[in-house]
């Protein structure tokens, strides 16, 4: 009796590291195809090459996937051990409260009538959200040695 538990038990963790790579796999694609429709939506809008109905459309696809990709990812932490849904947690504090630091800094700098849109406008806070993030990843990924 104690074998066959041993054995449901293991083949049960085999199975759920199976759908975890799966699911992370999967938000990693979805990832990519987020990025693959932000960036082009972006540079199509910015150089207005398309008409107001269809920029509307365009501006909409990258958030559609967006939201995808989310969801995926939420399913991915999921199957996701304690360690490194830690990891990730903390990963996303730190990207959160780095961006909420550059948000007041940036807006009390427009108020000092000291700001460049060039280097810090609104689509180029989504990078640095995503650079944010990584830092946090990077920093908790170093502290609980994964």
């Amino acid at each position: 009796m104690f074998t066959y538990l041993y054995e449901a038990k293991h083949s049960t963790s085999i199975f759920m590291e199976r759908s975890g790579k799966n699911e992370s796999q999967n938000s990693v694609i979805f990832a990519l195809i987020y990025g693959a429709t932000y960036l082009p939506a972006a540079w199509l809008l910015k150089h207005q090459m398309i008409g107001k109905p269809f920029s509307i459309i365009v501006a909409i696809i990258p958030i559609i996937t967006f939201a995808v990709f989310v969801l995926k990812l939420i399913k991915a932490f999921s199957v996701m051990d304690e360690v490194r849904q830690r990891v990730q947690l903390e990963a996303v504090v730190i990207g959160f409260s780095l961006t909420a630091m550059l948000i007041m800094l940036l807006f009390l700098l427009e108020l000092c009538g000291v700001s460049n849109p060039g280097w810090f406008g609104y689509g180029h806070l989504v990078g640095y959200c995503w650079l944010f993030y990584f830092v946090g990843w990077f920093v908790s990924k170093k502290k609980y040695d994964v």
